[in-house]
């Protein structure tokens, strides 16, 4: 059984889907979860994750992150650090997505998803390693990639560009401090049913399900699950991995043979 009772994780985009489920799942083991967004008050806000975890019995808290702002997020970071004690664990989480296929991708439409996929990502990760290095303390970092850095996807351009970042930004990082204890890996998702993937409508749903050999979508849980694996004391020895979670998306489609 996981047990991580003592140790303090940050959870960026916390307030909802794949976020929430992460930033659940690492409480009910015993983390103490610091919910990390820019969405607060809403229904499915930071507040409303953080509240969900305590209301279960679990340890929580939102705190109000913009992961584009260097700055703010080395405050932030440092602010935590300091009064909890220290920082174990980092999920690089916060991601946005949006369509076009180059020659329908604005400028402000590819800086902003570099700005919340990968900048986001090595800001946090820049200060979750300072803190570390400095208590000369282990600790684990997970990003969220996607089969999108692995792989085309048709129309999304500057999403696959990011996700490609992030593939390789993780093994770089692992590689980096794997000495110093420091575990760096990624959660690699197919497709999964979030608020995010509304855009697809129901006939692409079923035909992306059909094309998967598992048969269906990701739910948030099996991400989170993942995610928890790659946190835990179990996971000591992996360094630099991309875990897929795609149903089986990634290494071959269902083939369909005639009579």
């Amino acid at each position: 059984m996981i047990d991580l009772t003592g140790k303090k994780a940050v959870v960026t985009g916390g307030s909802s889907g794949i976020g929430r489920a992460i930033a659940t799942t690492l409480a009910k083991v015993g983390a103490h979860v610091v919910v990390a967004d820019l969405t607060e008050e809403a229904r499915e806000g930071g507040e409303a994750t953080a509240a969900v975890i305590v209301a279960a019995g679990g340890s929580a808290e939102f705190v109000k992150l913009d992961v584009t702002a260097s700055a703010h997020v080395a405050s932030v970071f440092a602010e935590l650090d300091e009064r909890l004690g220290g920082l174990d664990i980092l999920v690089n989480n916060a991601g946005v997505l949006r369509e076009g296929s180059v020659h329908e991708t604005d400028d402000e439409t590819w800086r902003t998803q570099f700005l919340v996929n990968v900048d986001g990502t090595f800001h946090c990760t820049r200060e979750m390693v300072r803190g570390l290095l400095a208590r000369k303390s282990p600790g684990k970092i997970v990003n969220i990639s996607s089969i999108s850095g692995f792989r085309g996807n048709p129309g999304f351009a500057a999403y696959c560009a990011t996700k490609g970042a992030i593939v390789n930004f993780t093994r770089q990082v692992a590689l980096d401090y794997a000495a110093h204890g420091i575990n760096v890996n990624a959660v690699a998702p197919g497709f999964v049913t979030t608020h995010m993937t509304a855009l697809y409508d129901q006939a692409t749903h079923d035909a992306l399900a059909a094309q998967t050999p598992r048969g269906r979508w990701a739910s948030p849980q099996d991400v989170a699950n993942a995610v928890l694996f790659l946190a835990s004391p179990l996971a000591d020895h992996v360094v630099g991995d991309n875990l897929l979670v795609d149903g089986g998306w990634t290494i071959g489609t269902p083939v369909e043979l005639g009579a």
